[in-house]
């Protein structure tokens, strides 16, 4: 049985009553698998962890909170390398997989390491997806994906202009922790109004306002035309659709995400727009999984937190023999921007065969619609006030009837469920 290898060379003796248990990708979803399964079934594996970035075990989803300044490097962790290593984990990092030999069960690494598996997981992320627009090649074009790219724009000085290309969550996030910092930040949108996917128009409204008052430039309906390039090898100016001419000194891409599939793909490994996997998180070949954002089930990809941790727990009983199956379920949208409260889950554009319940305070700030099919809750938006949000994510999952309560659904649990005294 061959060993593994750690980076320095030294050779690591495989317990033979432990199975060897490679994982691919330090990001938040591997690393939180090789943590939880260490703790749970260590007894069973020898686990070793490969991260292409010097950074590994991070909270990704609080990239932006650090950009803005709003936490520190020491809260950044998601969970305790240190202790995983000295529990036994070992880890790899800043040194990505090249190859991957699925008859030998062999990784190739970029510093030239093999690395032995008997189960191998991909958990190898996405990338930030790349529009095609003339000069995007450029060197101050970045994405915001990783701690690296929140170092470099921490680096900037002064007060820069900075375009961000996409008004989802991550772009908007980028462009108000940017604007913290000083910058002025103009956001691009091909849609017509903000999260598209995630509010209705009138809600998107009363986010672009506050948003507005942050500081934040928004052209919404349009994409840059192209980029100037007069400074090298650099961006200097976004050109617009109507011609106008926009100085920048950075870049930010945030148009969405591209599944990293690449070693997989190279493989011979079942893809689509991502790794194609079972209810178990079996890729098309025995002993290879995958979980993530590189994964795909059922014509679905996923970025969002919540579905990758069902994942992980279901993946955890299947490589120890249980029976488990990952069902996809409605997942809570929430944007992590300090002084904004939005809530999103479920349908939010209602068809033929739906009704939907509004409720709105101007003064306030305060939007709520609410989307019923048959006498099922199934699509809730909030804005201003989201104390209810969870109590509506809980009437969708567990399919609560909520015929009797329509009038006052809106209104929220209290007036729903009042307390007895």
């Amino acid at each position: 049985m061959p060993s593994l290898i750690s980076q320095s060379g030294k050779r690591l003796v495989n317990q033979t009553d432990k199975r060897r248990l490679v994982i691919v990708g330090a990001g938040m979803a591997g690393s939180k698998l090789a943590h939880d399964l260490q703790q749970a079934y260590g007894h069973l594996y020898q686990i070793t962890l490969i991260g292409e970035e010097p950074k590994v075990g991070y909270n990704r989803i609080m990239l932006s909170s650090l950009l803005a300044s709003d936490i520190s490097h020491a809260d950044m962790a998601l969970v305790d390398t240190q202790k995983m290593q000295d529990d036994g984990v070992q880890i790899l990092s800043n040194d990505p997989v090249m190859s991957l030999n699925l008859e030998m069960k062999i990784l190739h690494l970029s510093s030239g390491q093999e690395i032995a598996y008997d189960q191998l997981v991909l958990a190898t992320g996405s990338r930030a997806s790349v529009l095609p627009i003339k000069g995007i090649s450029a060197s101050n074009v970045m994405g915001f994906r990783t701690w690296h790219d929140v170092e470099l724009m921490t680096q900037l000085k002064g007060s820069q202009p900075i375009c961000v290309i996409g008004g989802g969550l991550l772009g908007l996030e980028a462009a108000v922790g940017l604007v913290k910092r000083g910058h002025k930040v103009v956001v691009f949108h091909r849609s017509n109004w903000l999260l598209n996917r995630q509010l209705d128009e009138e809600s998107a409204v009363l986010l672009l306002n506050r948003l507005k008052e942050m500081g934040v430039e928004f052209r919404l309906g349009e994409s840059p035309e192209s980029f100037l390039q007069t400074d090298g090898d650099r961006v200097s100016h976004v050109v617009c659709q109507n011609g106008d001419q926009l100085a920048v000194s950075l870049v930010v891409m945030a148009a969405g995400i591209s599944p990293e599939i690449t070693l997989a793909k190279a493989a011979g490994l079942e893809t689509n727009r991502a790794i194609l996997v079972d209810e178990r998180m079996q890729t098309s070949r025995a002993d290879v999984y995958a979980l993530g954002e590189c994964c795909e089930f059922n014509q679905q990809t996923f970025g969002l937190v919540a579905p990758i941790w069902t994942q992980i727990n279901v993946l955890m009983k299947v490589l120890v023999g249980e029976e488990s199956a990952f069902v996809i379920e409605p997942t809570p949208t929430k944007l992590k921007v300090s002084g904004v409260n939005l809530f999103s889950v479920g349908k939010i554009q209602p068809s033929a065969e739906d009704s939907c319940i509004f409720f709105k305070d101007v003064s306030a700030n305060h939007y709520r619609k609410l989307v019923v099919n048959d006498g099922l809750l199934v699509g809730a938006i909030l804005y201003g006030n989201v104390a209810d949000g969870s109590w509506y994510f809980q009437l969708i999952q567990n399919k609560t009837n909520v015929s009797d309560i329509l009038d006052l659904l809106v209104f929220g649990e209290a007036y729903c469920c009042p307390k007895v005294a």
